[in-house]
């Protein structure tokens, strides 16, 4: 059998370049012709909770193209592997109940989102979280816009695996991501509204409030992204979207889209937020 060793030796944040370097190893697997490919953690120590889905999902989407995908570590001291076991990742592919144990308090631990009530279990489990105490209203708001990004990401991106999701509470913030190997934005808006659009005019489109690519015998509901937008930018907060050959960056007001060197298979949600009394609950410049 045919088999290709990708060693990571440096730390995965949820910076751009770290997450691009993680496409790449995504796009060598898919795009490969050897049946058996082995992730090696050898000197990377940290792998960022937030990324760890592009990890996660490629020994899931891979079986799809007849190939095997095997993370491996050079010792099991690595805190790569501890980090792997602290938010379930581990347990989620050998199913070991034993590993339970390992799953840290404050991990939305590594999982497939199946249904509303998985999405309500990892929106009410943000909330429970959270370091500083939030009154119903706030906790209300805040999570009915994260429930509104796993809605739209289960409705909208028809993936083959599924949505998945995983973060961890911080001291002071929250990073989480949501991920599906589906139908990337850009594909999925040309479908629906014009197929000469580009990839950038189509996030644009996506992010326009009210948009929706749903057909009318649905209750019309957009893709939720403006008011995600809108949430990010009063939280002075953190969100990267990657999808097909783009993505799209709020840091604090700032909004940026770019052109990726490789394309992502699907949509990746990175989202950041700060958790003190300043933060995480304005909505229209009310608390």
């Amino acid at each position: 059998m045919a088999r290709r060793i990708i060693p990571i030796n440096c730390n995965i944040n949820h910076k751009v370049d770290d997450v691009m370097y993680i496409i790449n190893i995504q796009n060598q697997i898919l795009n490969g012709t050897e049946e058996e490919y082995v992730i090696l953690f050898d000197k990377c120590k940290f792998l960022d909770a937030a990324v760890s889905v592009l990890i996660g999902t490629l020994p899931i989407y891979s079986t799809q193209l007849g190939k095997r995908v095997r993370i491996s570590f050079s010792n099991k001291d690595s805190p790569v592997f501890e980090f792997i076991r602290s938010v379930g990742m581990y347990e989620f592919f050998y199913n070991n109940k034993k590993l339970i144990s390992y799953v840290k308090p404050r991990a939305l631990p590594f999982g497939k989102i199946l249904d509303d009530d998985m999405m309500e279990i990892y929106t009410d489990k943000i909330i429970e979280l959270a370091p500083i105490k939030m009154n119903d209203k706030a906790s209300a708001i805040l999570s009915s816009y994260f429930y509104e990004i796993y809605q739209n990401s289960f409705s909208h991106a028809k993936s083959s695996i599924g949505v998945f999701s995983c973060g961890y509470w911080m001291k002071d913030h929250l990073v989480f991501s949501i991920y599906d190997m589906g139908m990337g934005i850009p594909q999925n808006v040309r479908e629906h509204i014009d197929n000469t659009l580009s990839s950038r005019e189509c996030v644009e489109w996506a992010f326009e409030k009210g948009n929706t690519t749903l057909d009318e015998t649905i209750i019309k509901r957009g893709l939720g992204l403006s008011q995600l937008e809108k949430f990010i930018q009063l939280n002075n907060g953190y969100m990267a979207m990657y999808t097909d050959d783009v993505y799209y960056l709020i840091n604090n007001d700032k909004k940026e889209i770019h052109v990726l060197s490789a394309p992502i298979k699907g949509t990746l949600f990175i989202i950041r937020i700060k958790a003190d009394d300043q933060h995480i609950y304005v909505v229209n410049g009310e608390r």
